[in-house]
């Protein structure tokens, strides 16, 4: 899959908005950032706000840095040439004329954290520092909010993503009557992500009770998807990459029977090889398609 387009979030749980996610901090020069969040799963994440120039200069926010994670960078969405939504570092800056407000949103403009240096759940905080030419630093706190529904204030999902395929809207729940657990699977996979121009593949698809791992390829790239059957449905909860092999980060995700699918994915993915497991592998981050009920 070219970067999944889009790998839009399905609305997860119930709205969970704490008091320091909404506090404005401001710097010197009048820069604020209110409504700040962020998400987090497995070794990535990303942080969301608003940013208002009250000041009387235009600035350029030019960089993040956390100590949360080894890199922050700012990233935007971008469309190539056929029509896929691209995630790629901001080059030279986001402009904040004087008296305007940007948002950096789910979907759009945001910070990308990589290599995150702990565990981060829903409720912690992250500390994190912005850039500018033309206005000093300015520090803020985004609290960790992995179930904030899509369009809940700042961070509003826009079209776009680390995408593939077929949005939410566009990619209809195949009929999977009759099929064994591993076809369904993959009936959802070229459902959801398959196209005409960039075809799809998915294997292995390896099961283990309510849960499925699937390793796809699509236009020279891969990764892995992690899949739940809910109300007798196979649902796509996340696609990754080297994360999706561990079973620490499969039992936080919900899995129960972690160690054992995780056993039995490696083993049918290593039987392809080394250089499929390396494609498998490639992708970059953690994406949420559907959040996990537990």
């Amino acid at each position: 899959m070219k970067p999944i387009r889009p790998f839009l979030a399905a609305a997860l749980a119930a709205l969970c908005l704490l008091p320091l996610a909404a506090t404005a901090q401001s710097n010197p020069q009048g820069i604020e950032v209110h409504d700040a969040y962020a998400r987090a799963l497995g070794a990535s994440g990303a942080v969301f706000f608003t940013i208002h120039n009250h000041g009387d200069q235009d600035v350029t926010l030019t960089g993040a840095t956390t100590a949360a994670a080894a890199m922050a960078e700012l990233h935007t969405h971008v469309e190539s040439a056929d029509g896929m939504m691209q995630m790629i570092p901001i080059d030279g800056g986001v402009p904040l004329p004087s008296g305007r407000e940007h948002a950096f949103a789910r979907g759009a403009d945001h910070i990308m954290l990589m290599g995150l240096t702990s565990d981060l759940a829903n409720g912690d905080t992250v500390t994190v520092t912005l850039t500018f030419d033309g206005a000093d630093p300015l520090t803020f706190d985004a609290v960790i909010e992995n179930d904030r529904p899509a369009g809940a204030g700042a961070g509003a999902e826009v079209e776009g993503g680390h995408g593939h395929g077929k949005t939410g809207h566009d990619a209809a729940a195949p009929d999977t009557t009759g099929m064994t657990d591993p076809e369904a699977v993959t009936a959802v996979m070229m459902a959801q992500f398959d196209t005409p121009e960039t075809p799809l593949t998915v294997d292995p698809v390896v099961v283990e009770g309510d849960h499925a791992l699937a390793s796809w390829a699509q236009d020279g790239r891969g990764g892995r998807a992690l899949l739940e059957r809910r109300h007798g449905q196979w649902v796509i909860v996340l696609c990754g990459g080297p994360d999706l092999r561990l079973p620490g980060f499969l039992a936080e995700n919900g899995v129960s029977a972690a160690q054992t699918l995780s056993q039995m994915y490696n083993a049918a993915e290593d039987a392809l090889g080394a250089e499929k497991v390396a494609l498998y592998s490639s992708f970059q981050g953690v994406q949420i398609i559907s959040g996990p009920t537990h």
